[in-house]
């Protein structure tokens, strides 16, 4: 080989090399750049549906999650807190809690005065808002409506104001098993 098909190959392999290290560094700039794709365990969704898979198999026990984040824009759906569980959109009601009469802050529970059974909980509030869930559990709606009161879950001394969760848990009348969740200042 002379030194011109040398000098050739040694320049392709250069380029290759340049090629494979700018594609190396556009992948690794990619991957670290863009945001995981998981469960966060962290959202109120995902915080409200540990607490109902824990409370499974518990009646009258009341559960708190640790502080969960509220953004903007954030909605949580009967239908979507009970996918994959064992009860029904109907065996959940919901109430805005400690943030009933505090309309700063933008919480909104529409379908809950009339018990309906596509009740969700709508965050309007322009900046993020950190809260605690209380979840209780009963095997009927008689049982949940003692665990309400025997907790203080609603105009009690608890200081929980606003929409009645007694009213919107009539959603599970005759349903059986209902659980029930109220926001919490943290």
């Amino acid at each position: 080989m002379n030194n011109k098909e040398q000098v050739h190959k040694a320049f392709k392999l250069l380029i290759v090399v340049i090629v494979a290290v700018v594609l190396l560094v556009i992948v690794i700039f990619g991957i670290l750049n863009l945001p995981i794709q998981t469960d966060d365990w962290g959202t109120p969704l995902s915080k409200i549906r540990s607490l109902l898979i824990d409370l499974d198999d518990s009646s009258g026990a009341l559960k708190y999650s640790s502080e969960v984040v509220f953004r903007p824009g954030d909605v949580l759906t009967a239908s979507t807190l009970v996918e994959r569980l064992s009860i029904s959109q109907d065996q959940i009601c919901m109430s805005t809690g400690q943030f009933a009469e505090d309309f700063v802050n933008g919480f909104e529970c529409i379908g809950c005065e009339d018990a309906s059974d596509n009740q969700r909980l709508v965050y309007h509030g322009s900046s993020n808002q950190v809260t605690r869930i209380a979840v209780v559990c009963d095997v009927n709606l008689e049982e949940l409506n003692n665990g309400i009161e025997e907790y203080k879950l609603e105009n009690g001394e608890g200081g929980w104001e606003g929409t009645s969760i007694k009213d919107a848990c009539r959603v599970c009348e005759g349903k059986g098993k209902c659980c029930a969740f109220v926001l919490e200042r943290s």
